[in-house]
C-alpha cells in the first residue's frame, strides 16, 4: 500500500515537472519557431514576387474591368491561375529552404509536426495580408463589400489548400527541383487534368448513364469547386443549367459550404501528410 502511494506521489511529481517544463521551455520554443518561420516567409522569393504581382493584379482588376461585376470575375481568374500557383510555389520553397539544417532543427524538444504547422500558419497569415492588399483596389473602385469579403475569404481558403499542397510536395521530394516538378504537376492536374478526364469519360455510354460520377470528380477538386461556387455566386452561370442531376442540384444549392469543407479537408490532410513525412524523414 505504501509502495502504491509512493508511486502515485512520484507520478504526480513527474506530471508537475512536465507541465513546468512545458511552461518554461516548450512555449518559448513555439514562439521562437513561429517567429523564425515568419522571417523565413519574408525572404521567400515566391512570396516576394506574389506581393508585387498581387497588388498589381488588384489594381488591374479595378482599372480594366468594365463594371463592378466584371471586377469580381477578374479576381476569380487571378485566384485560379495566379494565387493558387504562387501559394504552391511558396510552400515548396519553404519546405526545401532549410533542408541542410533539418538534422539540427529536428533535435529540438518539439514535435516535428510543429515545424510544418509553423510554416503553414506563418505563410498563410502573410498570404492573407497580401490578398487583402490585392482586394483593396477593387473595394475602392466601388465593388460590393459583402461580395468582395466573401470572395476574399474563399480565395484565402484556396491559398491555404495550395500552400499545404506545396509543403507536402516539398517534403516528399528529395530536392528543390523534384519538389517543383511534383508541385507544378499536381497544380496542372487539378487545373486541367481532372477536367479533361471528366470530359473524355463523359463520352462513354457507361459514364453517361451515371453523370453524378464525373460531377463528384469535379466536386472533389478544390479548383473546380472554387470556380463553380464563384461563378454561380456572381451569376455568371444560370443556376437552372446545372440542375440536371440530384448531386449537381445539391452542389449548386450548397456550393459555398461545400467549398469551405473541401478546402479545409484538403488543407488538413496535406498538412498531416507533411507532418508524417517529416516525422519519418532521416537524412
Amino acid at each position: 500500500m505504501a509502495a502504491s502511494s509512493l508511486s502515485l506521489i512520484e507520478r504526480r511529481e513527474f506530471n508537475d515537472s512536465a507541465r513546468e517544463f512545458t511552461r518554461s521551455h516548450a512555449l518559448p520554443m513555439v514562439r521562437a519557431l513561429f517567429g523564425r518561420e515568419f522571417r523565413a516567409a519574408l525572404i521567400n522569393r515566391y512570396f516576394q514576387v506574389f506581393c508585387v504581382l498581387g497588388f498589381m493584379g488588384g489594381i488591374a482588376a479595378a482599372i480594366f474591368s468594365e463594371d463592378i461585376n466584371a471586377t469580381a470575375v477578374f479576381y476569380v481568374q487571378i485566384t485560379i491561375y495566379f494565387v493558387s500557383l504562387f501559394a504552391l510555389l511558396a510552400g515548396v520553397g519553404s519546405a526545401q529552404a532549410e533542408r541542410e539544417e533539418w538534422q539540427l532543427l529536428l533535435t529540438q524538444p518539439l514535435p516535428r509536426a510543429a515545424c510544418v504547422v509553423g510554416k503553414f500558419c506563418a505563410l498563410l497569415s502573410m498570404f492573407g495580408g497580401v490578398l487583402l492588399l490585392m482586394f483593396v483596389p477593387g473595394l475602392l473602385a466601388g465593388s460590393s463589400i459583402h461580395a468582395l469579403a466573401l470572395l476574399y475569404f474563399e480565395t484565402f481558403l484556396l491559398a491555404a489548400t495550395f500552400l499545404a499542397c506545396g509543403l507536402a510536395a516539398g517534403y516528399l521530394a528529395h530536392d528543390r527541383a523534384q519538389g517543383l516538378i511534383v508541385g507544378v504537376s499536381a497544380w496542372l492536374l487539378l487545373l486541367f487534368g481532372l477536367d479533361l478526364v471528366a470530359l473524355f469519360a463523359a463520352r462513354w455510354s457507361t459514364i453517361q448513364n451515371v453523370p453524378d460520377l464525373w460531377v463528384a470528380l469535379l466536386m472533389l477538386n478544390p479548383l473546380d469547386s472554387f470556380r463553380i461556387n464563384a461563378l454561380f455566386a456572381l451569376q455568371q452561370i444560370p443556376a437552372e443549367s446545372a440542375n440536371k442531376t440530384p448531386l449537381a442540384s445539391w452542389w449548386i444549392a450548397h456550393a459555398s459550404v461545400w467549398f469551405i469543407a473541401i478546402a479545409v479537408a484538403w488543407s488538413v490532410m496535406l498538412v498531416m501528410l507533411s507532418g508524417l513525412r517529416l516525422k519519418k524523414w532521416e537524412e
